[in-house]
């Protein structure tokens, strides 16, 4: 099973490809979890908690797409529900591989 879930902000302006018809958007998506050392939570100089993130190439197609592209910014969190899927390109004779987050459900948060 090829199954993922994700809850974090949007942080990077959201790209439409293709047609209204055909097609999508893309965006990237953050998402945060404590440093945990010797079972404590780990804290900043401030006293903020440290945080390990990671980022995410998502992409949501037709409707689903549209209603993201229509009502979410930069900023925003979500919660997104699909699969990873890995592609691979070539260009000026290197090979690139890239990791994406299909999106089936969306959760505006």
């Amino acid at each position: 099973m090829n199954k993922v879930f994700l809850s974090g902000r949007i942080t990077s302006d959201i790209t439409r490809f293709g047609t209204d018809s055909k097609g999508g958007v893309s965006f990237s998506l953050v998402t945060s979890k404590p440093v945990i050392k010797d079972g404590q939570v780990q804290k900043d100089g401030n006293g903020y908690t440290e945080t390990y993130d990671e980022f995410h190439t998502v992409k949501a197609f037709n409707g689903l797409g549209k209603s993201v592209a229509n009502h979410k910014k930069k900023g925003d969190k979500l919660m997104v529900v699909g699969e990873i899927r890995y592609s691979r390109n070539e260009r000026d004779g290197r090979t690139f591989y890239n990791t994406d987050i299909v999106a089936e459900e969306i959760e505006f948060l």
